[in-house]
């Protein structure tokens, strides 16, 4: 019985590889997007008590400097969150762009998979009929040596 060996086992290692790499980006770009995420809602929470605070001090009363202060202050906290949305952007294309590329090297990879699973099953059909053909010549050449038997040769 020969050993199966996958004429393709070179290449079937270096698709998995690339879809283990393709699939640590994606999770990298997730990451990413996760934390740019975290940064914009921080960015707003901010804006809001921002903008609270700066409601409190107009309704009180304070002086222009302050008012100015404080609306200046939301201001770059608003072009904050702008960037932030625009980064945010950048890392969801960023992550689609990543998906692509990890679902395209899965299928890669399936193909030379599927073209495993042909060759194993064609060397087990290859196996299975030298087997049987093994078989049929021993009960070949075992009814051979039982015509040839005279039981007339005995001795005892």
């Amino acid at each position: 019985m020969k050993a199966f060996h996958f004429t393709l086992e070179a290449v079937r290692t270096l698709r998995q590889r690339q879809e283990q790499t393709a699939m640590e980006q994606y999770a990298q770009a997730l990451l990413a997007r996760q934390q740019m995420l975290d940064k914009l809602n921080a960015v707003q929470l901010e804006l809001t008590a921002c903008a609270e605070a700066l409601r409190a001090k107009l309704t009180a009363g304070c002086t222009a400097s302050e008012a100015a202060q404080a609306t200046e202050y939301h201001r770059a906290l608003g072009k904050r969150r702008d960037e932030c949305q625009a980064q945010l952007g950048l890392a969801e294309r960023r992550v689609n762009a990543a998906l692509q590329a990890m679902l395209g090297a899965r299928q890669q990879r399936e193909i030379v998979d599927k073209y495993f699973d042909k060759q194993k099953s064609r060397h087990q059909r290859e196996v299975l009929l030298d087997e049987q053909k093994l078989l049929d010549d021993l009960a070949g050449r075992r009814g051979n040596s039982m015509l040839n038997w005279n039981p007339t040769e005995v001795t005892s």
